[in-house]
């Protein structure tokens, strides 16, 4: 948390992504829709940011000029939801850091979704959603919009639930941004370092590794469909059907286990 101090007083607010309520998250994610399509600047954002976290009514560019200096010179105590990187002409590049774990909108205009770190996410929908992010990446490489907001709304419905299934209407288009990023956030997270599940790191790194004797070609991580038939030929799930409706961290941590095995096994034959 970070302390504000402006007009005689002094006002604690989040320092980044994962200390905010989820109302506070909603009007992030609107800020950075916004932002994206240029309809505000970098420094709107952060002036409008600031002005909701402290509870005004208005931009506090609106207020007394005293207020202003007090609040303009604090300003980089919001570096924490942002990244800056540096463009090719040298410009200055703002982009507000969406990656979280947390499911700060679970509960959304009567959807319901998966809960932190995408508990309650099936296997089966859990390969469904890589497949629908490796075609959004070829849809944004063509520019074709209508098949990314298809894309979208896909995976969301594969996050998401609506509270009367008969009645289940269009994906709203803030809640199907929420569902990407917060998917691609957790599989990030898989692919980049140690998870902790029960106060345990583990690294499932070790699942996409390719060993240096081994001639075949690393998994390319998004290939799942002969894993399903292999756990489910183990048969510690069942059958293929109840391999998809278990819960995908179950069977990450089946198929690290017998990675792990696998190496151990591999260096004690050295």
């Amino acid at each position: 948390m970070e302390k504000f101090t402006y007009n005689s007083k002094t006002v604690e607010v989040p320092s980044y992504l994962d200390e905010v309520s989820s109302e506070q998250y909603r009007q992030f994610l609107i800020l950075s829709v916004l932002m994206n399509r240029g309809t505000i600047s970098p420094g709107q954002f952060r002036v409008k940011w600031l002005s909701f976290l402290l509870g005004m009514k208005a931009d506090y560019t609106m207020y007394r000029r005293e207020i202003i200096q007090e609040l303009d010179g604090q300003l980089e105590k919001l570096d924490g939801f942002f990244s800056y990187t540096t463009g090719k002409k040298g410009e200055r590049i703002v982009t507000p850091i969406l990656k979280t774990g947390r499911n700060l909108m679970q509960d959304f205009g009567g959807w319901h979704g998966v809960g932190d770190m995408l508990n309650g996410l099936t296997f089966g929908n859990f390969c469904d959603c890589l497949d629908l992010l490796q075609q959004s990446r070829q849809a944004a490489a063509e520019k074709d919009d209508p098949a990314i907001n298809e894309i979208f709304q896909d995976i969301t419905l594969k996050l998401y639930r609506y509270k009367d299934p008969e009645k289940t209407p269009a994906v709203p288009a803030l809640l199907a941004i929420h569902a990407v990023n917060l998917f691609s956030a957790v599989w990030e997270m898989v692919l980049s370092g140690p998870v902790y599940i029960g106060g345990e790191a583990i690294d499932f790194r070790i699942l996409f590794q390719k060993l240096a004797s081994e001639d075949r070609k690393a998994d390319d991580k998004t290939g799942w469909t002969g894993i399903v038939f292999e756990v489910a030929a183990s048969g510690v799930f069942g059958n293929k059907k109840e391999v998809d409706d278990t819960p995908f961290w179950d069977v990450l941590l089946y198929l690290y286990k017998c990675k792990f095995e696998y190496l151990h096994q591999k260096r004690n034959k050295k």
